[in-house]
């Protein structure tokens, strides 16, 4: 993936000046945080001036607006996929899960011991004071979404074995929610991801059917 001279990583995006001012926002909010870019910034990234962002946002309030409702759509569109779609197994759904997570560390910290945020929905945490209700809305959202769709996929794997009888779908599904959405700052304590592919063995072997929970 190439880079922008400022050392971001450079989103994939569309063609159109208005995606691509969009994209390198959202890359340099999830790096830096509300305070930590500007038009300027963005400007700068894509080569362009203050006054076309303007004239396509209006301001940065109306950006984020924008950017908020992206990072909601796109985590629930995804926990949608690893968790609900299609036929997998739990152990499958686990190792998608897995991925993703990876490719989100991977792509915000590119050095060793690097301990950048890289989960979109951690920053919007960190920024819950300045952000406010529309921040606090879209993560109760993708909380649902989570809890609807490790139902589903918890539930099925207990009819089909996969999981201890007699397991509480509702514990199950929040200790896996609470798990996931604690990975990226546990990357930030550890730096690095190699602690969170220990933590989903650990927790595979602790509900599977079949394995050990002792091992």
């Amino acid at each position: 993936m190439a880079r922008h001279d400022s050392g971001l990583p450079e989103p994939d995006v569309p063609e159109g000046t208005r995606d691509r001012i969009k994209a390198v926002a959202a890359e340099l909010y999830v790096l830096r945080g509300h305070e930590g870019f500007s038009f300027g910034d963005i400007a700068a990234a894509i080569g362009t001036t203050r006054a076309n962002i303007h004239h396509h946002f209006g301001s940065k309030q109306q950006l984020m607006r924008e950017l908020i409702e992206d990072i909601a759509s796109n985590a629930e569109a995804r926990i949608e996929r690893y968790w609900r779609a299609g036929s997998a197994t739990f152990s499958e759904r686990l190792a998608l899960q897995l991925h993703d997570l990876r490719r989100y560390y991977d792509r915000f910290n590119r050095g060793d011991g690097d301990r950048n945020v890289w989960s979109p929905l951690s920053r919007l945490r960190h920024d819950l004071p300045t952000l406010g209700n529309e921040a606090v809305d879209a993560l109760e959202r993708v909380n649902r979404t989570y809890d609807l769709c490790l139902g589903h996929a918890i539930g099925e794997a207990v009819t089909a074995g996969e999981l201890r009888p007699g397991t509480d779908v509702g514990d199950v599904v929040r200790v896996l929610r609470v798990t996931l959405l604690s990975c990226p700052p546990m990357t930030q304590d550890f730096g690095r991801f190699e602690e969170i592919e220990l933590l989903f063995r650990a927790l595979a072997r602790l509900v599977s059917a079949t394995g050990d929970p002792q091992g």
